[in-house]
């Protein structure tokens, strides 16, 4: 299965100004193509609960409507939480473990799609095959970064895409 990480970045690194900052209230129009090119064929996709509960909050049937057939999977310690979202997976076993069981189920992509401590669990378990950045063109000076602890991962830029005039799409292949 290939596992792969799809993220927006300011070109100073950011992901966000905070938890609850969207990358869809900042980014602009190439960026949520890119992004819905890239999830779309995998079709399943990982997100944590902070990041499903603001994306809920600002789109409310983004998730029954916008991609039939698509399973979605949240990290959450409490998955009644999710109760009012039938078609959410409500998850909590390790990376590595979730991984595992989905290959066994036969999924052949899955797309992490945030936020900072997602991002930094799939990586740090060494379950990321991919990485595709969307660098924005735009600053925040402070915020979220793509990763909260210290990693230690060998990466090769695989391509870049331009994407308008000013915005840049890096695709890294993780070493294993």
């Amino acid at each position: 299965m290939n596992v792969f990480i799809v993220a927006a970045m300011t070109a100073d690194g950011f992901i966000g100004k905070g938890s609850d900052h969207l990358a869809t209230e900042w980014t602009n129009k190439d960026d949520q193509k890119v992004f819905t090119r890239l999830v779309k064929p995998a079709n399943n996709m990982v997100m944590g609960r902070n990041t499903f509960f603001t994306i809920a909050r600002k789109y409310k049937s983004v998730f029954t409507k916008s991609m039939p057939g698509r399973r979605l999977f949240v990290y959450t310690p409490n998955p009644t939480e999710l109760a009012d979202y039938p078609e959410i997976e409500a998850v909590n076993e390790p990376p590595a473990a979730l991984v595992k069981r989905l290959d066994s189920e036969g999924l052949e992509q899955l797309a992490i799609c945030g936020g900072t401590q997602i991002y930094t669990m799939f990586m740090a378990a060494g379950v990321v095959d991919d990485l595709y950045i969307d660098v924005q063109a735009t600053v925040f000076g402070a915020g979220q970064g793509l990763f909260n602890t210290a990693l230690q991962a060998e990466i090769t830029l695989e391509s870049s895409e331009r994407l308008g005039d000013n915005n840049i799409l890096l695709h890294y292949r993780v070493q294993k």
